[in-house]
C-alpha cells in the first residue's frame, strides 16, 4: 500500500504546483483504478506495476524501498542476526485479483532463492500487521512507520522488494473534460513526488 503521508503529498501536487482544480481521491485496488481512469471517472491514478494497461499511457516506473515486519524473537533466542527464523511463517499479501501481474512478481521474486513461499490473503496491512504482532505471518511494507509492540522491522533487500507504481491516464481524454488540462503535465508532478520518496 501507498503510505497515507505519501499519499497526501502525491495528491497535493497539483494544487501546490498552482494549479485551481479541485481534487478528490479515492483508494482501490490498481484493477479498479484502471477501469475507472479507462472510463473516465478518474483522470489519474496510481498503480502497482507490473499492470496491462489496455491503452492507457503511463510515466516512469517508480521503485519505493519496503520492509519486513516480523514477529519479534523472544529473547532468549539470543541475537536476532544470528540465523533463520525457527519456522517459516507465511507472507501476508492483498489479494492477487487486485493487482494479478504485480502480485505474481512479488510471489515469485520471493521464491526466486529457491525458497518455497506461502501467503495468507489480508484486506489491507492493518490486518497484515495483525498477524504479524501475533506470530502468525511476516509482512512486507512501504510504510516506514508502520510498526507494533514485539514486531521487528528490516529492510527488504535479499531479495530487493521494491514497491513499484506508476501514474496512468487516458490519453484519448486529454482536454475532454478533464479536471486537468495537461494530465500528462500533472502525472509528471506526481512522479516528482514519488521519486523523491523513492530517493531518500
Amino acid at each position: 500500500e501507498v503510505p497515507a503521508p505519501l499519499a497526501a503529498d502525491v495528491a497535493a501536487a497539483p494544487v501546490r504546483a498552482g494549479d485551481r482544480a479541485r481534487i478528490s481521491t479515492v483508494t482501490a485496488p490498481t484493477a479498479t483504478l484502471l477501469s475507472d481512469v479507462a472510463s473516465g471517472r478518474l483522470d489519474l491514478a496510481v498503480v502497482r506495476h507490473p499492470s496491462v494497461l489496455h491503452g492507457l499511457a503511463a510515466g516512469q516506473v517508480i521503485l519505493l524501498p519496503t520492509w519486513i515486519l516480523a514477529p519479534a524473537r523472544p529473547a532468549e533466542s539470543g541475537d536476532a542476526s544470528a540465523g533463520p527464523s525457527p519456522r517459516r511463517l507465511p507472507v501476508a499479501v492483498r489479494p492477487r485479483g487486485e493487482a494479478p501481474a504485480a502480485h505474481d512478481l512479488f510471489v515469485d521474486t520471493l521464491a526466486s532463492r529457491g525458497r518455497r513461499v506461502e501467503t495468507v490473503v489480508v484486506t489491507d496491512e492493518r490486518a497484515g500487521l495483525a498477524l504479524v504482532a501475533a506470530g502468525q505471518a511476516v509482512l512486507v511494507t512501504a510504510d516506514e512507520a508502520l510498526t507494533a509492540s514485539r514486531v521487528e522491522r528490516r529492510p527488504a533487500v535479499d531479495p530487493p522488494l521494491p514497491l513499484r507504481l506508476r501514474v496512468v491516464w487516458n490519453p484519448r481524454r486529454s482536454g475532454f473534460g478533464s479536471g486537468f488540462g495537461d494530465p500528462a503535465g500533472t502525472a509528471r508532478l506526481l512522479e516528482d513526488v514519488l521519486a523523491r520518496k523513492a530517493a531518500r
